[in-house]
């Protein structure tokens, strides 16, 4: 397995749930997911975090290492992009005004 500042992403991701939160979070942007009978929402939730996990796991286990060391300061731009606008939503929910 590679030993890079993404491991310890990807491990959260694939042992810890991480992608449940990923899954989640994407199927409920989705119109037509949200409008589905609750046991299709639930079978269709299981398919895509079962399919992140895996293929986050396979991301463990296939990418070379040094491939994997190439990417992480790609990764740490997007992912501290991603932490900061969702925070910047939060405050801006927060406090906006009416």
């Amino acid at each position: 397995m590679p030993s890079t500042e993404l491991l310890p992403f990807l491990q959260w991701l694939v042992y810890a749930g991480g992608s449940i939160l990923i899954g989640s979070w994407i199927l409920e942007h989705i119109p037509a997911f949200i409008n589905l009978q609750p046991d299709i929402k639930k079978l269709i939730a299981v398919a895509v975090n079962v399919a992140l996990s895996l293929g986050f796991y396979a991301v463990m286990v296939y990418v070379p290492a040094d491939i994997m060391a190439q990417l992480a300061p790609w990764f740490t731009v997007a992912a501290g992009t991603i932490v900061l606008y969702s925070g910047g939503q939060v405050v801006h929910k927060l406090t906006k005004l009416g």
